[in-house]
Parts: structure tokens; sequence; C-alpha cells
């Protein structure tokens, strides 16, 4: 057995699995694999010092064989000085209740009570048994339900930062000839057997029609791929985490909210493409599938100005002024529909105000003040952005009070240069549904101010100035309308 942990304790080192000092919880179910990595782990605990606790978890599947495997792992541990926790879950309950397979219940029960555990001995690794014959089974797996490079690299040496698998690179036939040669008892899983899951009809049929018919080293086939791929997997998802930071803007709060920039976007090659949209719905909490993917770079290269794709959850990516924004409009929940306008109708307006005084939007559910002061009153700069003051004399009546348009350009006060107002409003954190909700005051010169929010230069006052005029904008007291007071102050 010497060669075979030496073997292992090169693979722990090289990777960095277990450093000095760590405490590691050991998932042992009582198979060949789990008890030989029991074993090697306790002879390397000393040397490579660091400490370890045993997990047993009975599924509540196999009645008839749980009770001899947990006496046998408790047994084993008790011999090795080990302290051991044994659990039971109830796979089948829960895959019913959510909706699972039987595997995928399982393996969530069992990696909860494995960090349960880790929990509470403050251990910063969990171990698992699964060898070089356990990544081949997986690569195809992934491979027959679907996946792209990521999922073809196979299962990580380090997950995590938690999960540890000293085996991958260890065959099960290692494992078997180890076991005999030290007497190492172990127990063998009937449901193992069983074709009913895809995993062991790949196991027990697919391969060894692959290694009959096609190829005798398929399995090391496909783990040589699969380490091909995980080196150009890290260099692409490095490129994409760049292409991301830079075209992507993520708003925080709640509900949360992102924005791409296409035009930075579009630039990118397709693989960058199809990773930064991945990586958008992951952060809005939405597992997109391929077809997804292949909807959203649709919508972004060719879609029509305004249009929407409505995906799982009430998630809706909407095309527009130059930009794909993602949103929950009405939070996460199954919702059909164009949720983006529900209950804040864009209704476009214009209105003319011929002179001072108060105006009533009443659709809007907005009041607009217009005054001419002598001089600007105390504390005027506090006021702002609710009220706005500009040099009267550069200020001709008649005004209109209108809605956004596309195309829509000013001179915001203090800024460098004229911008689009869409560009500005992206600044702000205005949502697309609210733009054109907001009044923009505008003469046959152009626009004077966006009401609430920011003044243009050319109305700005300055030492010749002799007559003040003063505009405000305030929702009206009548509850909610969908003007609010986000929407006006752009916070």
């Amino acid at each position: 057995m010497h060669f075979f942990v030496k073997k292992v304790e090169e693979t722990i080192r090289r990777e960095g699995l277990l450093v000095a000092g760590e405490r590691c919880v050991v998932a042992v179910s009582g198979g060949p694999d789990s008890m030989a990595l029991l074993q090697v782990l306790a002879q390397l605990a000393t040397s490579l010092n660091f400490f370890l606790v045993v997990a047993h978890v009975d599924h509540g599947l196999r009645p008839s064989e749980a009770e001899a495997e947990a006496r046998l792992v408790q047994e084993a541990a008790q011999a090795l000085g080990l302290v051991c926790e044994c659990g039971r879950v109830e796979v089948a309950a829960y895959a019913k209740e959510q909706g699972l397979s039987r595997e995928h219940a399982a393996r969530d029960l069992r990696y909860g009570f494995l960090a349960e555990v880790a929990a509470r001995h403050r251990a910063t690794k969990i171990a698992v048994g699964h060898t070089a014959d356990d990544q081949a089974e997986e690569i195809l797996l992934r491979l027959i339900r679907g996946t792209g490079r990521a999922g073809l690299t196979g299962m990580a040496r380090l997950r995590d930062g938690l999960v540890v698998r000293p085996f991958l690179e260890i065959s099960k036939e290692e494992i078997l000839s180890c076991l005999a040669a030290e007497n190492i008892p172990y127990c063998l899983d009937s449901s193992n057997r069983e074709r009913v899951y895809l995993r062991n009809r790949i196991r027990l049929d697919l391969l060894p029609y692959l290694q009959e018919h096609f190829n005798p080293s398929i399995g090391n086939s496909l783990r040589e791929t699969a380490a091909i791929l995980q080196g150009e997997e890290e260099l692409l998802a490095g490129m994409a985490d760049q292409a991301y930071a830079q075209v992507v803007e993520e708003e925080h709060g709640e509900p949360a909210g992102l924005t791409i920039q296409l035009a930075d976007f579009l630039q990118q090659p397709l693989a960058i493409r199809r990773r930064i949209l991945e990586t958008a719905c992951w952060h809005m909490a939405c597992r997109p599938a391929f077809k997804q993917i292949a909807q959203l770079l649709s919508l972004a290269e060719t879609g029509a100005e305004g249009a929407e794709l409505h995906l799982a959850q009430g998630l809706r990516v909407g095309k527009a002024e130059g930009r794909v924004c993602f949103r929950y409009p009405q939070g996460r929940q199954a919702v059909r529909g164009n949720l983006s306008a529900a209950g804040t109708e864009e209704v476009p307006f214009a209105r003319e105000l011929p002179g001072p005084g108060e105006y009533v939007f009443e659709a809007m559910g907005a009041m607009v003040t217009l005054r001419l002061l002598a001089a600007l009153p105390e504390g005027w700069e506090a006021q702002a952005p609710a009220t706005l003051y500009c040099d009267a004399d550069k200020v001709c009546f008649p005004l209109v009070a209108r809605s956004f348009q596309a195309g829509d350009r000013f001179h915001p006060l203090g800024a460098p240069g004229w911008k689009k107002v869409g560009d500005f409003f992206t600044d702000q954190k205005i949502p697309l549904a609210h733009r054109r909700r907001i009044p923009i005051l505008t003469n046959q010169e152009g626009i004077i101010a966006i009401l609430g929010m920011r003044p243009d230069q050319r109305a700005a006052i300055g030492p010749s100035t002799r007559r003040i005029f003063a505009v405000s904008l305030h929702p009206l007291p009548c509850g909610e309308n969908g003007f609010t007071g986000k929407a006006i102050h752009g916070k």
C-alpha cells in the first residue's frame, strides 16, 4: 500500500488539497472507494499534519444494507481513533417534494449533511472518494445530457475551495487491488447495479461497449480530453471575466438588475459573448439552457429596438438605446406577459406651459411649478433636484413639458459636454419603464432641464444673471401612481 499512499500524497501536495493544520471531514459510505480513502488519509494525517472527522450518510433507500454499512464505517473509524458522525436523510420524500431525480436529491442531501458536520467540527475541507473511473463516467454523463466546455472538464480536484477529490487520478482497479492486499473490508451498494439510473447504464453498458468496439483506453482518453479542456476553460473564463467587467453594469439592492452595453459587447468574440450572457443570467438567479443563450444572442445582435425576452420566474430581458437590460419588473414570480409596463404605463405626453404658474399632470401623478424670482433664495442649492434654478433671461416662454424621445440630447449642468438623455438616465439608474414618465422641459432652442434631475448648461446661472427662473417638480399626494421619488430623483 506504500506506493498507493505515496501517489495520493503527491496529488494532495501538488494540488494543495489539504494543508497543515486543516480539519477535514471524510465522507465514508462503506463502499470500496470511500473505505480506501479513509485508510489513506488516516495514514497521511500525521505526516501532512491535518485532522480527520468521519461522516456517514444513510439515504433511506436500502434499509436491508444500511445497518451493515454504518456499522462497518463506525468500526473502521473507531479502529483509527477518529470521531464518526452518522446521519440519515429521506431521499425519496425530498425528491418527490422538490421534483428531483433520486440521484439529484441524494447528492443535495448528502452534501448538506457533510456541510453540517464540517461546520460543527470547524472543518475547512470535505474529502470524497471519486475515482478516475467516476471522472470518465461523469464526462460521458454530461455530454449525453448536454453541456459546454466547462462541463466537459469533469469534476474538479478542489471544488469551491471545500470539496477535495484525492482519488481522481486513481483507477477503481488500483483501489480494489490495494484493499485486497491489505485485507480491508468494504460493502457493495446493490443500487449500483440498477439500470434505472443513467450513470449506472453508462458504467455497466456504454463504457464497456466503447472499450470493446471503439477504444480500449476510452476512459483514459476522456480524462486526457478533460485535462486539456480544463486548461483552455481557465483561459477563457479569465478572458470572459475581464470582458464582463467592461461591458456589464450590475445594479445592487432589491430588486437587482444589470445592463449590457451593446457596442462593447458586440465587439467580443462569439465564445466570450455567450459566456457574458450566461454569467448575466446566473447573476440574475436564472439557469440558462443553450436555447436561452441563443435567444439572448439573437436579441443582442439582431433584435429590434424595444424587443423583450421572457425568461423564467418573471425575468425580462429588453433591448433599448444600445443596451440589453435584465430586470424582474414584479419580483421573482412565475408570471406571463409584458411586466415592464405593468402598472407603470409609459404614456407619451406633451403640454405647453405659457408662463409662470402651477401645472398638474394627472396621468403622471406630478405637478410642475414655474416661478420668476428677483434673487436666489437662501439655501437654494440644497433644494435641488426637486427645484432647479436657471437664468430667467435664457428661458423664453412658451415652454413645453414633454416625455423623453429617442435621440434627445442635452448638456448637463457641470458636465464637460453634450450627452444623450438615454445615457444620462442610465447613469442615474432610471429603469426603462420610468424614463418616459419624467418630464423634460424644452423651448424652441432645445432642452432647458430634465425636471427633478438636472438643468441644461445653457440656462445656467452666472455672474450676469439678473432674474431667476425656478422650476419645481413634485409628486401629487394621491398614493401609488407609479411616479415615485426614485423615478424623479434618480436614486
